[in-house]
């Protein structure tokens, strides 16, 4: 297994706060309003995940995460209303000395007037949605998710083959945008040309271009073009999943380059280990058919179809004298 670090390049690692979230109210539909602690809207968001605060409420606050919002819906209010008011006020205080970054009140539920005043007191905000906690704590974390994600900038070229997100890397002048051309002629996608801004969420990376130069392309000879202008809507995509990384890399003679493709290489980046080859260029090789083919054979891994491996079985086999029933 290969692994190739990508130490030049500087990982970028969002920050959100509180305001950010009432702001944008959660990526929309939320309806956020702010109720309390408005001098605490500064208070960093440090965690995607959602906790309720229901364990809390027993007494628990060692429980709590830091820098994570928390929930207060109906079991966390009809608890409340069973304890007398100075054991709320308590509870509350504990919590927000913790610290808590914020808490976010569901169902159009009242919030309890004392975490109103502990949270004024403490510059902890308190935000209200008429949403069920399900829905708030769902969009509230896919929001999280996506803006807190580590995230880097990559010179390349991300492309869409058969649903694949196929990455490009390879020195300048090499052919990468050419490549890419040709391939587009072919019915597949650009995502990005030149600079790919790459981040991380959980189970894969995501792949996008800066919005400034979305759709465009340069080429060596005649400039700038607009791949959606001159192809259409179909040949571009906003973002894409990043399956494959393919390096075209200059012929040297005598130069050693996988041959069987037995042991399957990965690319480390952000954390992720993404399917690499290298790829020679060469005079009068056709690129895009190897790129197109690349992209097939990964496919069919994927779905646990191993051509070299499955070939080695079987001259194996040959060679032990058993035959495809004996396998």
């Amino acid at each position: 297994m290969h692994h190739e670090e990508a130490g030049e390049r500087s990982v970028i690692r969002p920050t959100v706060d509180v305001r950010t979230l009432l702001e944008e109210d959660a990526g929309g539909g939320l309806g956020l309003e702010l109720r309390a602690g408005e001098s605490g809207l500064g208070n960093a968001i440090q965690m995607w995940r959602i906790q309720k605060f229901g364990l809390a409420l027993t007494g628990f606050t060692e429980q709590i995460r830091i820098g994570r919002i928390q929930v207060i819906g109906s079991t966390e209010v009809d608890y409340c209303a069973g304890m007398g008011s100075d054991q709320r006020r308590q509870v509350f205080r504990s919590a927000c000395r913790f610290p808590v970054c914020g808490f976010v009140v569901t169902k159009g539920l009242e919030p309890p007037p004392e975490l109103l005043e502990v949270a004024e007191e403490l510059s902890v905000p308190v935000l209200h949605s008429k949403k069920t906690s399900s829905v708030v704590i769902g969009r509230i974390q896919r929001f999280l998710e996506e803006t807190l994600a580590p995230r880097i900038r990559i010179h390349g070229t991300l492309l869409d083959l058969y649903g694949l997100g196929v990455l490009l890397l390879g020195e300048s002048g090499i052919g990468k945008s050419e490549c890419a051309l040709e391939l587009i002629e072919r019915g597949h996608r650009l995502v990005s040309d030149d600079v790919v801004e790459i981040k991380a969420l959980r189970a894969h990376l995501v792949g996008t271009g800066p919005e400034l130069l979305r759709h465009h392309m340069e080429l060596r000879g005649i400039g700038i073009v607009n791949i959606k202008d001159l192809f259409g809507v179909a040949a571009v995509s906003e973002q894409q999943s990043i399956d494959l990384i393919v390096r075209l890399i200059k012929w040297q003679p005598g130069q050693s380059i996988e041959r069987l493709g037995i042991d399957d290489r990965n690319y480390r980046l952000l954390e992720h280990e993404v399917p690499y080859i290298e790829m020679p260029v060469t005079a009068g090789r056709n690129l895009t058919v190897m790129i197109e083919v690349a992209s097939r054979n990964q496919l069919l891994k994927s779905k646990g179809y191993h051509p070299a491996r499955t070939l080695v079985d079987r001259l194996d086999r040959q060679a032990r004298g058993e035959t495809e029933e004996d396998a």
